[in-house]
């Protein structure tokens, strides 16, 4: 990479990373005041690391998987601090330790993450010169730390529409790709770029994935947080939508990718329907402005019309006509006026 490539990539990170950053230090320096200046303690190297572990520096995280890295913290060092009070510090403790530790966890149905820390904080716990007369000092620590992290995440979190944002670009950006490619298969008669396109369409679901947990993360922020707000249903309606039409979409690229390699025949308008369609789906077009050009493409999709008199061909514009009203739908539309913006085929 050229050094000047690796400074942009360098400094986009930076600027990703820096709320979290920013997250992880306030709560890190909120828990060891709060320790030391309220409750006493001296020195609660346990408050600012379960504040920092629970947080993490991922912007994108939920506060779901906060409480539990918090919870997995402070049982860690819960049974490390009760361990040492009862059995002193040494090699077999340490293992025994881990040992109690990771079944707890499990014990509790914690996630991954949460099981791995509260064995690692046990460790600590074990490992680590204890004060003199601290009782579980400690584990009111990581208490405390958590708690810090909690509220830090609830009220000062990241933009919680950024990621919903970046994977339905990046969602939609590849769909066109997939309209394009079978647009262009479809022109050329070349069924193996169609095999493509349709190996293409199928890598789509795990953006999809993605999205949908983006969408719920912010749905989870907004109700929390009071700096934070957004209205996810049409995000949530969008991607249902989307879903249905991707698989309707697959299936019409299937039926061309056959009707290219048995001949049969498809309208000589599909190629162009399809980079419209691509066009419609562009990332920075928004909801509202795509419902019209939907419709006016929708009132385009006459069997008749685009001479679809081959089986294959009858199968494509029927797709086209779902994935219309899958569309549709998802944008907001009800089903009734989804269905009346394509030509009757009784007519």
């Amino acid at each position: 990479m050229h050094p000047r490539q690796a400074v942009v990539a360098s400094w986009s990170r930076v600027r990703a990373g820096s709320w979290g950053a920013a997250q992880s230090g306030l709560a890190a320096a909120g828990a060891w005041a709060f320790s030391t200046q309220v409750l006493g303690h001296t020195r609660p190297f346990f408050a600012s690391v379960a504040a920092v572990v629970s947080l993490g520096l991922t912007a994108g995280g939920r506060l779901r998987r906060t409480a539990d890295v918090a919870a997995g913290v402070a049982l860690g060092v819960a049974v490390g601090d009760l361990w040492v009070s009862l059995f002193g510090q040494g090699v077999w403790q340490i293992g025994v330790v881990v040992f109690f530790a990771l079944l707890l966890a499990i014990a509790i149905n914690g996630a991954g993450l949460a099981v791995s820390q509260a064995a690692v904080q046990s460790v600590f716990v074990v490992a680590l010169p204890r004060t003199p007369n601290s009782g579980f000092h400690r584990w009111q620590d990581a208490i405390v730390g958590g708690a810090a992290a909690l509220l830090v995440a609830a009220l000062l979190p990241h933009d919680p529409w950024k990621d919903v944002r970046r994977f339905r670009g990046r969602y939609l950006t590849e769909l066109a790709e997939v309209l394009r490619e079978t647009a262009s298969a479809a022109r050329t008669g070349d069924s193996a770029a169609a095999a493509e396109a349709l190996g293409r369409g199928r890598l789509l679901e795990p953006v999809l994935t993605k999205w949908e947990q983006a969408i719920e993360t912010g749905r989870e922020t907004t109700r929390l947080s009071p700096l934070r707000r957004g209205d996810s249903r049409p995000q949530v309606a969008l991607v249902r939508g989307l879903t249905r039409a991707t698989r309707n979409l697959r299936v019409l690229v299937r039926r061309s990718m056959v009707a290219l390699e048995t001949g049969d025949p498809l309208p000589a308008e599909m190629p162009a329907l399809l980079e419209e369609l691509a066009e419609i789906l562009a990332p920075d077009t928004s909801a509202a402005d795509a419902i019209e050009p939907l419709i006016v493409f929708a009132a385009k999709l006459d069997p008749v019309r685009l001479r679809a008199s081959s089986l294959s061909g009858q199968v494509v514009v029927a797709q086209l006509r779902v994935v219309v009203i899958d569309l549709l739908e998802g944008l907001g539309l009800d089903h009734d006026r989804a269905r009346e913006a394509l030509p009757s085929l009784t007519g």
